[in-house]
């Protein structure tokens, strides 16, 4: 199990020494819960199901939706089929990418009202974990993007969130909850001379959004005919972003803090 000591079961050890090396193995094992907001595209559940797919060497790995069947009932369930397997505890990500109201105000009294068999340890969001901004910031660079845009948030404290972490990755802000702030981010690009701007859509594998601002892209580029405006429509279950969220998933502690 990865994150545990693996006990070494030499040829010569006893039938008694193998039982307790493995029940040192199975010792504080972990499930992990992973929650979207949820689609009725199929691309995104795709993405999702191949997620969990390539987490599996971890323990059991599951998903569930802030949409569909009541996400209380999701954990429950997930959580009495890990104890079945011999999980001891709950880890929950939530892959938002933003601070909104699913992270601050949905989630946490839906994993409250879940009554799981087993501990809950909720992770911050996966946008705001340092070792995925640490990968943006390489992914926005890679793809050569002068422009991030993410859906946006009625909280706030949203928008100097985003504006912050477009400043530490070298792009300019854009959110389509603020309705000219792309036309913004191009014309500012205009301004300063430029003949091209490349959009990195801030969401996760795609869905009716996606659909949605490719449409939007379409008609900016007939509004600034002399502007080539291409994009990066959505982050994407590469094997370097599985490799982060295995990272984020390891560093958990086994033993949790007490006081």
């Amino acid at each position: 199990m990865v994150g545990l000591r693996r006990a070494s079961l030499s040829p010569a050890a006893g039938t008694l020494g193998r039982e307790l090396a493995i029940a040192l193995l199975c010792f504080g094992m972990t499930a992990y819960f992973l929650i979207s907001h949820g689609s009725p595209d199929p691309v995104p559940q795709q993405a999702l199901a191949f997620l969990c797919q390539q987490l599996a060497g971890l323990g059991k790995v599951g998903w569930g939706t802030l949409e569909g069947a009541p996400l209380p009932e999701q954990i429950r369930q997930f959580s009495q089929q890990a104890q079945c397997q011999g999980a001891e505890r709950l880890v929950i990500l939530p892959l938002f990418l933003l601070p909104g109201n699913h992270v601050v105000v949905d989630l946490p009294p839906a994993i409250a009202a879940a009554n799981a068999v087993l501990p809950i340890e909720l992770l911050p969001f996966l946008g705001g974990q340092p070792l995925f901004q640490a990968w943006l910031q390489l992914a926005i660079a890679h793809e050569s993007a002068h422009i991030l845009l993410g859906h946006g948030s009625r909280r706030p404290e949203v928008l100097p969130w985003f504006e912050a972490l477009c400043q530490t990755c070298g792009v300019l802000p854009a959110l389509l909850t603020q309705a000219t702030s792309l036309d913004q981010a191009i014309e500012a690009r205009i301004a300063e001379g430029h003949t091209s701007s490349k959009i990195y859509g801030y969401f996760l594998f795609g869905g009716k959004t996606v659909n949605q601002v490719h449409q939007q892209v379409a008609r900016l580029q007939v509004r600034y005919p002399h502007h080539s405006i291409s994009w990066v429509p959505a982050i994407q279950p590469t094997r370097a972003l599985i490799n982060v969220l295995q990272q984020i998933l390891q560093a958990v502690p086994l033993v949790e803090p007490v006081g």
